[in-house]
């Protein structure tokens, strides 16, 4: 089961980067050249030239220990859904599933529908059982963008990563 689910993850992840390469930067007006400068720093930054949600900056999955996290682009231009997997044990895990609005000036998206679903495998990797933990948690997850893009998740609901930082975690 862990294997499907990780190849889930990873094809979702190729798709997605598939479908950012195939995108077409949009044509911008002509400005005046101190907004042009002004407006290409922006875009640089937030993605935002060429119509792009600025969350595509970062998606990606993340990693730190035994936890991972999928970040995705979701619906309008600054959605994000998140989902973060934390094994416990063997045979064990917790799942957070959320969605928020990216902050481009502040490199945040900040989210209060969070579902934590706690998994119980069995020996043959078939699931035992899967109960819902609570649903409408809040937080933030902050991304930085420097030489190693990192992101760190501060969970309302039960400080489970305050203050780790996962770091991008390339595809091959």
């Amino acid at each position: 089961m862990k294997k499907w689910i990780s190849m889930f993850v990873v094809l979702v992840m190729i798709f997605s980067l598939a479908a950012c390469a195939a995108q077409k930067p949009a044509e911008a007006s002509p400005a005046p050249a101190e907004d042009a400068a002004a407006e290409a720093d922006k875009a640089e930054e937030t993605g935002e030239e060429d119509g792009q949600n600025p969350i595509m900056n970062f998606v990606g999955i993340y990693g730190h220990d035994r936890a991972s996290i999928l970040v995705e682009a979701a619906d309008g231009t600054d959605g994000a859904k998140i989902t973060v997997t934390w094994a416990s044990s063997a045979a064990e895990n917790s799942e957070w599933v959320m969605t928020g609005k990216f902050d481009a000036d502040k490199l945040t998206v900040k989210y209060d529908d969070c579902v934590k679903t706690d998994f119980v495998y069995k020996e043959d990797g078939t699931v035992e059982s899967e109960t819902v933990a609570y649903e409408n948690g809040e937080g933030t997850f902050t991304f930085s963008d420097g030489e190693q893009i990192t992101l760190t998740w501060d969970d309302a609901e039960e400080h489970i990563a305050d203050g780790t930082v996962f770091e991008y975690a390339s595809l091959g």
